[in-house]
């Protein structure tokens, strides 16, 4: 006896949510179109980490170049609260599932030694503590993209989802950087030469030299998956017949690969950053050495294609502002006391980068142990710098310099073996791998250690948030199969 009046609560309860449906859809309707589109990629991108976390992880990557682009409520910006909702989302989905199983890498120890180190640094900085430890966060961050990138690619898809948002980010960076270059749209010290409309090409990352580091994280591997393609794409005996589908779908793979790399390079190139170009030599030998020693050949006439730019720049042979840029390279290496040089408007950028050096060495020398604290380079500048040198440039312009000043003689060391940790397994794994993919990958996360190795001679490349491509790329370098061992893995419990 109670069907009709259960009816007529079901009938009610329709109504009113169709009534509230109406009312929203109404409201929806009277907002910008801007303002939809924008509430429809934040509705994505809160949703998409909870169907699977790796979204959350390519939105990480994928959110560098525009990290302060704008700032959201709370003054964060789009990497901080992409890191944020990636780690909760990871989070969810693992505490919704108590017996999936956490994976270990031998990488993890290289990245808690470091952190342990940098902590340490923090916890008895003769300066600010406040500093170090947020300088020791941002580490943090970069730890937990590669922990949760590492539990979250182990599918196909995954890995290539993963490297798609590697080599885009990047690309449009450079993409930005070539307009600016071209079109001269940058500030007036910018500028190449006073003659040429020309500007250094500096993306939204703001100053040319961290711009090309990114490029020099990203370059690498295009160029690397561009070659694997190709190979793969050419004809060969045996292949079989009436695949002409795939093979057009294999060269959209190869163009698109090569126009990618060929925007790297060229931003790089136009970003006039000496330290990019030296950290791209170095990364190129990084990929020759790990395609085997067949490529030493290639690494001798890479050689002596830069000894020849070198001396074609020193006759006079090149166009003036890139023959000034390649002359000063060779420059750059020598070690001298800023206190004895005299200043002019000609040595003035190699002197005031030798001071800021000198300045971390002696900040190291006065706390050889554990230095002045992470994030502290600033703050213990004026104890140790002489004049006319009186303004810190925030760090050393070489990052070994660097973190020896701030993180002492431990630091120093566990930044050395992390890096020099990952680029062994790169290296190893390889050379184990007898597929063309993987081994493609391999070989491109080895050029981009060796790039970041060589161009930290310069600069600083873990600021600005860009060492969370990095760690994306240590990611791609721990999930590649191993040939004799398989990943080992801890089991996660409720406790």
């Amino acid at each position: 006896m109670f069907t009709p009046t259960l009816h007529r609560q079901q009938a009610a309860s329709l109504g009113l949510w169709v009534l509230l449906a109406v009312v929203v859809a109404a409201g929806v309707a009277t907002l910008p179109l801007a303002l939809l589109a924008r509430l429809a990629v934040f509705g994505v991108a809160i949703a998409l980490p909870l169907i699977n976390p790796v979204f959350g992880v390519y939105m990480v990557v994928l959110s560098v170049p525009i990290q302060d682009v704008a700032r959201l409520p709370g003054g964060l910006s789009y990497t901080q609260a992409a890191v944020v909702w990636a780690t909760c989302a990871w989070l969810v989905h693992t505490l919704a599932h108590p017996g999936r199983r956490l994976v270990y890498n031998r990488m993890l120890w290289g990245w808690l030694v470091l952190l342990w180190a940098l902590l340490l640094a923090s916890v008895v900085a003769p300066y600010s503590q406040g500093n170090a430890l947020k300088e020791t966060g941002r580490w943090l961050v970069a730890f937990l993209v590669w922990f949760v990138a590492v539990q979250t690619v182990q599918q196909r898809w995954q890995v290539l989802g993963l490297l798609a948002c590697l080599l885009a980010a990047p690309a449009s960076e450079a993409a930005l950087g070539l307009v600016q270059f071209a079109r001269g749209i940058g500030p007036e010290s910018f500028r190449i030469a006073a003659n040429l409309p020309y500007v250094r090409a500096y993306g939204t990352i703001g100053t040319p030299n961290p711009f090309a580091g990114y490029l020099n994280m990203g370059w690498p591997l295009a160029l690397a998956l561009a070659l694997g393609a190709t190979w793969a794409w050419l004809p060969r005996s045996g292949r079989a017949a009436g695949r002409r589908w795939l093979r057009w779908r294999e060269l959209a793979v190869v163009t698109t690969c090569w126009i990618i790399t060929a925007l790297m390079i060229a931003a790089l190139v136009a970003s006039f950053s000496r330290g990019g170009w030296l950290g791209a030599v170095i990364g190129g030998a990084g990929m020759a050495l790990a395609f085997g020693r067949r490529m030493a050949q290639v690494v001798l006439i890479g050689s002596i294609i830069l000894a020849l730019a070198l001396i074609l720049g020193g006759a006079g042979l090149l166009p003036a502002a890139l023959s000034a840029r390649i002359g000063s390279v060779l420059g750059s290496f020598a070690l001298f006391d800023p206190g004895t040089i005299a200043v002019t408007p000609q040595n003035f950028a190699v002197v005031e980068r030798m001071a800021q050096m000198w300045a971390g060495v002696k900040m190291f020398l006065a706390h050889p142990l554990t230095g002045v604290g992470p994030g502290n380079f600033t703050l213990a500048y004026p104890d140790v710098t002489a004049p006319p040198w009186y303004v810190s440039r925030g760090h050393a312009h070489n990052y070994y310099i660097n973190i020896a000043a701030e993180a002492g003689i431990t630091g120093v060391i566990a930044y050395i073996g992390w890096l020099g940790a990952a680029a062994y397994q790169a290296y190893t794994k390889t050379r184990a791998s007898h597929d063309r993919f993987w081994r493609s990958i391999g070989v491109g996360c080895c050029g981009v250690i060796a790039a970041v190795a060589g161009h930290n001679l310069f600069e600083n490349l873990h600021v600005l948030n860009m060492g969370i491509q990095f760690a994306a790329v240590f990611a791609l370098v721990a999930v590649m199969p191993e040939k004799h061992h398989g990943r080992k893995r801890l089991t996660m419990t409720n406790g």
